[in-house]
């Protein structure tokens, strides 16, 4: 059995609700609570284990990360996992569309199952799922599965809105 350690990290964009592994990589990031699906044999509340993805997570709020170095451990299908590992590419302030991205992973015409398992992206931020627009236009959804269309929308255009803004060197 994983144990995980969570935590609640108040961020400009709201309340992350965090997990992390023993080793410190991260397993969830979630924009709703989600320690009522565990058990609590599975998870303790420790915001020092959560040090270190908090640290970075205030990094990247305030403007000094453009790059995430915490672990990820994220359970999905092989799938997902090339769709996930591929959303770690994109640099910051970079956005791909859907069809893209199922290029780049050699699903031509998988932009459908490529929205699929960016919709279920376990750890938000860290692996950017809001770089990822569609090609009609606009930003389209963000954490439809979680949030009401209009918060989600408005999380991803803060968090578009963060990588575009200019930085000080």
């Amino acid at each position: 059995m994983i144990h995980l350690y969570t935590h609640v990290f108040e961020s400009p964009v709201g309340p992350l609700y965090l997990a992390v592994d023993r080793s410190g990589a991260a397993v969830r990031i979630s924009y709703t609570d989600f320690s009522h699906e565990l058990s609590d044999e599975e998870h303790e509340v420790n915001k020092y284990a959560c040090g270190e993805l908090e640290f970075q997570l205030n990094q990247y709020f305030a403007g000094d990360r453009r790059t995430f170095s915490v672990p990820v451990n994220m359970r999905g299908t092989p799938f997902q996992q090339t769709v996930w590992g591929r959303l770690r590419k994109l640099n910051f302030g970079e956005t791909i569309t859907y069809g893209a991205l199922a290029q780049k992973i050699g699903h031509r015409n998988g932009a459908q199952a490529v929205g699929g398992a960016v919709a279920t992206n376990p750890v938000v931020i860290v692996v950017p799922c809001h770089r990822v627009v569609p090609a009609t236009g606009g930003i389209g959804n963000y954490a439809k599965r979680t949030l009401a269309d209009e918060q989600g929308r408005r999380i991803k255009e803060q968090l578009l809105d963060l990588e575009r803004a200019p930085r000080t060197v």
